[in-house]
């Protein structure tokens, strides 16, 4: 997995369930926009493993990669 702040290898989870590396751990960190509706958006698992789904599915399909 790789870290949400700066795209290194993510080695903790901070307390808002996002991965990040050591560096990033205690810093805020806000999760991305969709890219189709605008509403922020949270780590989803799946079939393939885990990404960042709109948290207005079934209404919006945005989904971006981790």
């Amino acid at each position: 997995m790789k870290c949400a702040q700066c795209g290194n290898t993510a080695t903790k989870i901070n307390s808002k369930g996002i991965p990040v590396c050591s560096q990033h751990l205690k810093t805020k960190f806000s999760a991305p926009k969709c890219p189709n509706c605008g509403i922020e958006m949270k780590i989803r698992e799946g079939k393939y493993g885990k990404f960042w789904g709109c948290v207005a599915f079934p209404m919006c399909d945005g989904i971006r990669k981790l």
